[in-house]
């Protein structure tokens, strides 16, 4: 739906970086020029597990105590590992291996990277560093002030893009998945959230000391802190696994009514995608303030507050979109994992296009055509206004540029293409396939495509060429001319593409040296004599003329009715 008719923002997509106000004049460079392109990091060590022993300060808004890493050495040579920790105060670093207990090891520290010293020929270690640190972002701590005197005190965490490094030493990249645990002590009273499994029994949660454990892996983006005097309210578990709501007190019938469909979206989309709900429970934690709209940490998705909903604005608004777009990335982000955010569509595009699944199934086929048509503009409004890039880009300065219409609302265009494409028995066949071959693992974009090739028989290779991995999108001009009974349909295409590593985008014509035209069908609807007359035509050239002969003037034209166009028409 168009931006100012849409309720929530999602994610790191928000509509302050994104709205239409930024759409006029000329488009601008994605990025400047020396801009250096980004290449996954290497990965000499892996972790295993991180857990975490920590205390909050709240005065200080500050945190204290252990991090405890097993790694396993990937590469034979290496001599160390490094380690993203920001800002911290290190009081000491000990590691330990097969033959030796633990002990205190040579070690760096800048401020930004732990650079810990590793035995040759050991195959594994546990590090554990003890340490205090004032997070400058990663975790934010909540109280009253002059300005917000009701404002609550809470503590909640918001480590995606990277920034997990200020809360605990990682490998803070999406390439790298460990299983966490977190012991924590908060307030006494208060109730404190994370990934995982509850294992501490109720008389140390009711001083505050709260023992979670996630035994599934998952990257360090994807860890989760949310603590606070909080209600609870338990929905009805889905296959077994626990639905659970995190309000502020007296907000609880609000939430109710709120996340009231979230066990029947977990069950749909288990279904449709052929994979049921991956993980031992799902939570949602509504906080104060959160700089998102919500937050997909695994089995524990963090909520702002802006989506709880009283009977008056049910009648009006709903936060499905938001509370589908967080489930959804339990599959697609969580389970299934963008190796690098240059690929972060996977994730986004993903999740946003099964809003618009979930919209369709709950309310029809029309409401998912106006929500992606809603994208379609808002893409759009940024590849005019503000600039284009392809979506698969690793030309950025830091993985948030990459948070844009792109990522998410053309992310999720070129899906409904897919799905238009191959049909919908084989295109949700090939994403079971994708899900299930790449299970609690990392993927990126040719994984999709290979995945949808096998289970369809079709050569992928163009399509994605164009939407996926070439910056701009399809402009058509179409003149319809009609004499007698001879309706005569021209078609001119025109290409918004960027040149090499997205340095702004120029418009050239198709037929213009170096660029190429879009390949794909075009759809046109005429109705003669009450009755509507469909005709498919291949566009692959700079310019067709199609000739019907209909047997009298149509009453109306509709081109694209299908929206199979990624572009202007």
């Amino acid at each position: 739906m168009p931006l100012e008719h849409r309720l929530h923002d999602r994610c790191a997509c928000g509509s302050s970086l994104s709205s239409a106000r930024f759409a006029q004049g000329a488009p601008r460079p994605f990025v400047l020029s020396g801009t250096t392109r980004v290449y996954e990091r290497s990965r000499p060590f892996t972790i295993r597990h991180i857990a975490l022993d920590l205390e909050l300060d709240m005065q200080a808004k500050a945190i204290a105590g252990t991090a405890t890493l097993e790694i396993a050495r990937v590469d034979a040579r290496a001599k160390e590992i490094a380690l993203d920790a920001v800002g911290f105060e290190i009081h000491e670093v000990t590691l330990g291996t097969e033959k030796d207990g633990q002990k205190s090891v040579e070690h760096t520290y800048d401020g930004e990277k732990l650079t810990v010293r590793v035995p040759e020929g050991a195959r594994s270690a546990v590090i554990r560093v003890a340490y205090r640190a004032v997070p400058r972002r990663g975790l934010y701590f909540l109280a009253p002030d002059e300005h917000v005197l009701d404002r609550p005190r809470q503590v909640w965490s918001q480590c995606q893009d990277e920034d997990a490094r200020h809360i605990f030493p990682c490998h803070d990249k999406p390439h790298i998945k460990q299983t966490t645990e977190l012991r924590v002590k908060v307030p006494a009273g208060w109730f404190a959230l994370s990934n995982g499994e509850l294992l501490n029994p109720e008389s140390e949660q009711r001083q505050g000391l709260f023992h979670w454990k996630m035994s599934e892996p998952h990257p360090s983006y994807l860890f989760t802190l949310a603590a606070g005097d909080l209600a609870r309210i338990d929905d009805e578990p889905v296959n077994g696994v626990p639905i659970t709501y995190f309000v502020p007190k007296t907000r609880e019938e609000d939430g109710k009514r709120t996340f009231k469909r979230t066990p029947e979206m977990i069950r749909k989309f288990g279904e449709l995608l052929g994979v049921p709900y991956p993980w031992n429970k799902y939570a949602q934690v509504v906080v104060s303030d959160f700089i998102f709209g919500g937050m997909e940490n695994t089995t524990a998705t963090t909520m702002y507050e802006h989506i709880l909903l009283d009977e008056r604005a049910t009648i009006d608004i709903t936060s499905d979109d938001l509370i589908a777009h967080e489930l959804a990335h339990q599959w697609f982000g969580d389970y299934v994992t963008c190796r690098d955010w240059s690929h972060g569509w996977l994730n986004e595009g993903f999740a946003t296009f099964m809003e618009h699944i979930d919209r369709e199934m709950h309310l029809g086929r029309d409401e998912y055509d106006h929500g992606l048509r809603g994208d379609m503009e808002m893409y759009l409004l940024e590849a005019k206004g503000r600039y284009r890039r392809p979506i698969v880009c690793q030309d950025y300065e830091v993985p948030i540029d990459l948070f844009d219409r792109h990522l998410y609302e053309k992310g999720a265009c070129v899906l409904h293409l897919l799905r238009r494409e191959l049909g919908d028995e084989v295109f949700w066949r090939g994403v079971k396939l994708y899900l299930t071959r790449h299970a609690k693992g990392v993927v990126e974009t040719r994984d999709l495509m290979r995945a949808l090739e096998e289970v369809s028989g079709k050569s992928l290779e163009r399509f994605f060429e164009q939407w996926v991995f070439r910056a701009g999108h399809a402009e058509l001009d179409v003149k319809i001319e009609v004499a007698d009974d001879v309706t005569t349909v021209t078609v001119k295409q025109h290409v918004a593409q960027a040149p090499a590593h997205g340095h702004g985008p120029a418009q050239t014509p198709a037929e213009g040296p170096g660029s190429s035209v879009y390949a794909f069908d075009l759809t046109l609807d005429f109705s003669v004599d009450g009755t509507l007359r469909r005709e498919v035509r291949k566009v692959d050239q700079a310019s067709h003329t199609f000739v019907f002969h209909l047997g009298k003037r149509p009453r109306f034209v509709v081109v694209d009715p299908e929206l199979l166009v990624l572009g202007e028409v």
